[in-house]
């Protein structure tokens, strides 16, 4: 009878082990399916960026370059030190903007950038050189707009604006200002060209061409 007994405790001993086997295994292989949820974390980094866009002829539309790079797989965003960029398209005159820093999107349609931010119209055809510094604007690469709701300073050829925002395209060659609460603009830049000209009233935004 003490023999028998012994089986049977050893049968079930080794029964309840392999139940208990089995359970593991199978709350290892849940574990597994589950996804785990992303936080915000680095993906890779990148030293020495550049990245250029293609028109369908193969000519460059504009290049974006930054010291380094560091992508977030939770929101496929990006962090840029250093970053530049330079518009190249045809029949546009060529605009660059750099940064201290900047964040990109998902897509990479807009750029936001910190810092001592400087955007630069090359001069075009009459038009003189134009200047646009400020603590933040948003760039829109593939359409050559910049903006910005954070006081800016701009010169164009001999004349200077100082205003609370502004918003600028590169296609339409045109600058608008905004004057904040009041409306008021403490300058407004009066040069199309390099050669000075009659400076507009200051409700009528400047538009460089």
């Amino acid at each position: 009878m003490r023999e028998r007994g012994t089986l049977v405790l050893s049968i079930l001993l080794l029964g309840g082990l392999a139940v208990g086997s089995y359970w593991v295994a199978q709350q290892a292989r849940r574990s597994d399916v589950v996804p785990r949820k992303l936080g915000h974390e680095v993906d890779y980094t990148a030293n020495g960026v550049t990245l250029t866009r293609m028109d369908e002829t193969g000519r460059a539309q504009y290049v974006v370059d930054a010291t380094s790079l560091t992508h977030y797989l939770d929101d496929d965003s990006g962090e840029l030190t250093q970053p530049r960029f330079a518009g190249a398209k045809r029949d546009r005159p060529e605009m660059r903007v750099r940064a201290d820093l900047g964040k990109t999107t998902r897509d990479g349609e807009e750029v936001r950038l910190y810092g001592d931010v400087v955007l630069v119209r090359q001069p075009w055809k009459t038009a003189a050189e134009l200047v646009a510094r400020g603590p933040f604007m948003l760039a829109y690469p593939e359409r050559e707009v910049v903006s910005s709701d954070q006081p800016v300073d701009i010169v164009q050829g001999g004349s200077r604006v100082e205003a609370n925002g502004m918003h600028y395209d590169n296609g339409a060659r045109t600058m608008q200002f905004d004057g904040g609460k009041d409306g008021r603009i403490r300058n407004v830049i009066a040069a199309r060209s390099a050669r000075a000209a009659a400076p507009p009233p200051s409700s009528v935004p400047a538009q460089p061409r």
